[in-house]
């Protein structure tokens, strides 16, 4: 996880056409809770345009770790990080899927997975047993359809 707000801190919102045509068009103004509200604004472009990515896991991560920027040298580490990150979750095997992204699923994607009868990843799995008991007898009393309580 580490690595996509690597990624995050090192993209160029400036140099998006897509980010800088809706910040125009919110009219934002440089105050600290601006300043918020654009990391905010930030976040919600990146996880939809670019990669899934947790907004309050971000900001912990943020505030507990030092940043890694390009003016420091930093773009090598970076790399290098972002290439171990990358092997280490393709090594990654099936059963630790709650510790993996998972990539949102079009509608026809999921309708091709339930045809094929293949599990949908990311979708929970209830566990339901049969109790085998008879069913219980209701003990309220039906309601009356509208006809039936009209006055005559």
């Amino acid at each position: 996880m580490e690595s996509v707000f690597l990624r995050f801190d090192s993209f160029d919102f400036a140099a998006d056409g897509r980010f800088q045509a809706g910040l125009k068009g919110l009219n934002t103004c440089a105050s600290s809770r601006e300043e918020t509200k654009h990391l905010d604004l930030k976040l919600f472009f990146y996880n939809r345009f670019v990669e899934p990515i947790d907004r309050t896991g971000y900001k912990q991560w943020s505030s507990a770790s030092p940043r890694v920027t390009p003016m420091d040298g930093g773009v090598e580490q970076l790399e290098q990080q972002t290439l171990s990150d990358s092997e280490i979750s393709e090594n990654q095997t099936a059963g630790t899927s709650a510790e993996t992204e998972v990539k949102p699923l079009s509608f026809a994607e999921v309708m091709r997975l339930v045809q094929e009868g293949k599990e949908v990843p990311g979708a929970a799995k209830p566990d339901i047993t049969p109790t085998n008991q008879s069913p219980t007898p209701s003990h309220m009393e039906r309601r009356l359809k509208p006809w039936e309580t009209s006055s005559k």
